[in-house]
C-alpha cells in the first residue's frame, strides 16, 4: 500500500514515491527557545513523529532534520531582558522543550543543528553569497542582506498568494523576523549589527551580525538533506512568509525543486481561537498535569485523535473565578486509555478454546485496515478507531493464551505508530497497592473459611475488611471486581 498525503504545494492529494527508494528526507521547522512550547506547539511537533512513524513502520529509512531557532528577535529580547547570555537563555528553554518530547513518547529527530552552530552560520553565509551572486540578494545601505523578491517570478506558489492583492511594505524591505501577513517585501537574510543585538553577532565575509529567521532553516536543510527533498513539514501559520521564503532563497539559489511535499497541520483551538502566546490563551504539558491531572500519554492520544488537517477544538470548562476545571479531551481520553489497559490486562486471563482460522484472519485485516487509514493522509480518526472496535469485539470472547498473545503482539505492532497504546511501567500495581490487593484476597479466603465453619461474627469481621480495603484500593485508582467463581480482577480507574 502507498502513501497519500495531501501536498500544499499542489493542493491535493498525491501518492508518496520518495526520491530515493527506501529513503526518506525530511525536514521539520523545530522552536523557537524563548520561552515553554505550549501544547498548540506541540500538536505539531506529535504530527511530525506520527509521520515519522508512519513511514518508519512502512518500511523506510527516514532521516529527520529538525531545527533549533536559538537567535531571532525574540530569544535576542528574552536574554537581555532577563541579563542572561543568548546561550544561557536558550539552553533554559531548549532543556525544557526535549523534556516535553521525551513525555510524550516523541523521538528526536536525527540530527537536531541550531541556528548558531559555527557550521550552520558557515552556510548561511555561503547561501546569502550564493543568492547575491545570481542576482537574488542585495546589500542596503545599512550593512543587511536582503532577498530580492522580484528575482523570483514565481514567489507565493505554496500559499497560492493573489500577489497583485497583497500590499508593498514601505520602503518595499522588511527586517523584521516576523511580519504582517498582508504585507509581500524583500525579507531580511543577513542583518546588520545594531544596538539592540547587543553581543550577538558573528564577524563574517558578509560584515557584523546575524542571519535572519528564513535563512537557517533553507541552509540547514540542504546541508544536512541535500538540495532537493521528500518533505517538510510545518503548521499552517508557516506557509507564509516563512515557508514561501525558504521555497525563494532555496530554489533562487539551486535551479532545483526545494521540496517534493509540503504537509502542514492545523491549528488546535481554545474557545475557538488560535492558541497562542500572544492571546495568553495556552496550556503547557505542565499546565495540564497541574490542572486536570492528565498525564503526557493522555495528551498525546487527544492530540492525535483529530487527523493533523483538521482544526482541534480544545474544550474547556470553567468555575465561576475563570479558573480551568475541566478539559474534555483530556477526560475522553483518559477513559479511553482505561479501557484499553484494562483490555490488555485481560489478555492475561483468557483461557478459553483456540481460536479459529476467522478469528486470525481478522487479526491480519485489522492491521491492513489500520495501515489503509494511515495511508490515507494519516487518518488518525479512523485508525484509533478500527483499534477500539477490535477492543470491543474481543472483549464479548473468550479464547486461549496463543490467541491472547498474539492480540497483544497486534497492538504491540500498532503502537509503534500511535506510542500511546501500551501502558507506562506506572500503570501496574505499586509495591503498596500489590500489598493491598495481598491482603484483601488473604481476607476474603478468612471470610470464606468462617462462612463454612459457621462463624458468623468472624465471617462478617473479615467482609467488613475487605470492603474496607477495596475502598482504600479504589482511592488509588484501583476497582475491583470479585467474580461468581471466587476469583478477583482489578483495572486502573484513573
Amino acid at each position: 500500500m502507498t502513501l497519500r498525503i495531501f501536498n500544499t504545494l499542489s493542493r491535493k492529494e498525491e501518492d508518496f514515491v520518495p526520491l530515493e527508494a527506501g529513503k526518506v528526507s525530511l525536514y521539520t521547522c523545530g522552536p523557537t527557545v524563548y520561552n515553554r512550547v505550549h501544547i498548540g506547539n506541540l500538536r505539531a511537533f506529535l504530527f511530525y513523529d506520527l509521520l515519522r512513524r508512519t513511514l518508519e513502520w512502512k518500511g523506510q529509512d527516514v532521516r529527520h532534520v529538525m531545527n533549533i531557532t536559538d537567535v531571532d528577535d525574540k530569544t535576542i529580547a528574552g536574554s537581555v531582558r532577563e541579563k542572561k547570555s543568548l546561550r544561557q537563555f536558550t539552553d533554559f528553554y531548549l532543556e525544557l522543550f526535549l523534556k516535553d518530547l521525551d513525555a510524550l513518547s516523541i523521538e528526536r529527530p536525527t540530527v537536531m543543528p541550531r541556528a548558531t552552530d559555527k557550521d550552520a552560520i558557515d552556510k548561511m553565509v555561503e547561501l546569502v553569497e550564493r543568492l547575491e551572486k545570481k542576482g537574488a540578494a542585495y546589500k542596503a545601505q545599512d550593512g543587511s542582506f536582503y532577498f530580492k523578491i522580484s528575482a523570483f517570478p514565481t514567489y507565493g506558489k505554496l500559499g497560492h498568494l493573489d500577489m497583485a492583492g497583497l500590499k508593498a511594505g514601505a520602503g518595499g524591505r522588511v527586517a523584521a523576523d516576523e511580519y504582517d501577513k498582508e504585507n509581500v517585501q524583500d525579507f531580511a537574510l543577513w542583518k546588520a549589527w545594531d544596538e539592540k543585538d547587543g553581543d550577538v553577532f558573528w564577524e563574517t565575509r558578509l560584515g557584523k551580525g546575524r542571519p535572519g529567521w528564513h535563512l537557517e532553516c533553507s541552509a540547514l536543510a540542504m546541508r544536512h538533506l541535500g538540495e532537493t527533498i521528500d518533505l517538510h513539514a510545518g503548521g499552517v501559520d508557516l506557509i507564509f512568509p516563512h515557508h514561501e521564503n525558504e521555497i525563494a532563497q532555496s530554489e533562487a539559489a539551486t535551479g532545483k525543486p526545494f521540496v517534493k511535499a509540503w504537509l502542514h497541520n492545523e491549528h488546535l483551538l481554545i474557545g475557538g481561537q488560535k492558541m497562542s502566546k500572544r492571546l495568553n490563551n495556552f496550556y503547557t504539558l505542565g499546565d495540564l498535569e497541574r490542572l486536570s491531572g492528565a498525564t503526557p500519554r493522555e495528551v498525546r492520544f487527544a492530540l492525535l485523535k483529530v487527523p493533523y488537517r483538521m482544526k482541534l477544538n480544545f474544550q474547556v470548562t470553567y468555575d465561576a473565578d475563570g479558573k480551568p476545571v475541566r478539559f474534555d479531551a483530556i477526560e475522553e481520553a483518559r477513559s479511553s486509555l482505561a479501557r484499553i489497559d484494562n483490555f490488555r490486562r485481560s489478555l492475561q486471563e483468557r483461557s478459553g478454546r483456540a481460536a479459529s482460522k476467522t478469528a486470525e484472519e481478522r487479526l491480519a485485516r485489522v492491521r491492513a485496515d489500520f495501515e489503509a487509514a494511515l495511508d490515507d493522509d494519516l487518518n488518525t480518526a479512523k485508525a484509533i478507531a478500527l483499534v477500539f472496535e477490535l477492543v470491543n469485539d474481543l472483549n464479548k470472547e473468550d479464547f486461549d493464551q496463543a490467541f491472547a498473545r498474539k492480540v497483544g503482539a497486534l497492538l504491540d505492532d500498532l503502537d509503534r505508530v500511535l506510542a500511546f497504546l501500551a501502558p507506562p511501567q506506572a500503570a501496574a500495581l505499586s509495591a503498596d497497592e500489590k500489598k493491598l490487593l495481598d491482603e484483601r484476597e488473604a481476607v476474603r479466603k478468612e471470610a470464606q473459611a468462617k462462612k463454612l465453619a459457621g462463624d458468623k461474627p468472624g465471617m462478617k469481621a473479615a467482609f467488613g475488611r475487605s470492603d474496607e480495603l477495596r475502598a482504600e484500593l479504589k482511592k488509588c485508582g484501583i476497582e475491583v471486581e470479585d467474580k461468581p467463581d471466587g476469583s478477583t480482577s482489578w483495572r486502573r480507574v484513573k
